[in-house]
């Protein structure tokens, strides 16, 4: 990640977790920029805050629909729980591909986007996520374009808010990110059927010239 977007996470982990040594929600935060970034990149996202998977994103032109557990760490392992590999399982029985979002909070790193499949719980070594039959590259990549921008849309006003009122502000925010998407579909497909029907009247006209 370029050093604009390491800067923001260290200072809004620093501000959410000022109360406590333990994550005060500075996770979940990151887990809401990350479907916030699913979203812009053409998705249709899903966030969850319950028990279970984190993220379900589909209905996207070049991706299968995924179910994405989403993690942030500091170091070189993460932890996965039971519960999150007992929900990925229940997703790929419902039809989702599952994958793995790791967040390593590093000026040389960024998002690890990696398939979920076959994956145990316990404390995981990045390094074993980090290979090519894991990776998603595709999608990766795309994430950690789009990610840093919507740091940079986020960070200042994420920063002026009480801490307690911060994942709710994202929250809403997803919403109105997943309105402004659905408007852009909309306006898109209109635009179809407008040059649909300009070709459809040239190739009318264009006939009717040798009649």
């Amino acid at each position: 990640m370029d050093v604009d977007t390491y800067d923001a996470l260290k200072k809004i982990s620093l501000y959410l977790n000022t109360k406590s040594k333990k994550d005060n929600g500075f996770g979940k935060a990151c887990q809401i920029l990350l479907a916030i970034t699913f979203c812009r990149l053409g998705f249709k996202v899903e966030n969850y805050f319950s028990q279970g998977v984190d993220i379900d994103i589909w209905n996207h032109s070049q991706y299968p629909n995924f179910s994405v557990e989403v993690k942030t760490t500091i170091q070189g392992t993460v932890q996965l729980g039971e519960k999150d590999v007992e929900g990925l399982k229940k997703k790929e029985d419902e039809g989702y591909k599952t994958a793995f979002a790791v967040l390593l909070i590093d000026s040389l790193s960024g998002w690890l986007i990696v398939n979920a499949k076959g994956i145990k719980y316990g404390n995981i070594p990045l390094t074993r996520l980090n290979n090519q039959t894991r990776i998603l590259p595709d999608l990766q990549k795309e994430v950690n374009q789009v990610f840093p921008k919507v740091i940079a849309d986020y960070e200042i006003e994420v920063l002026r808010r009480v801490s307690d009122d911060i994942l709710m502000y994202l929250d809403k925010n997803l919403e109105k990110e997943k309105r402004n998407a659905a408007l852009r579909d909309e306006e898109a497909e209109e635009d179809e059927k407008v040059d649909l029907t300009k070709n459809q009247f040239i190739r009318s006209d264009n006939g009717s010239q040798f009649l």
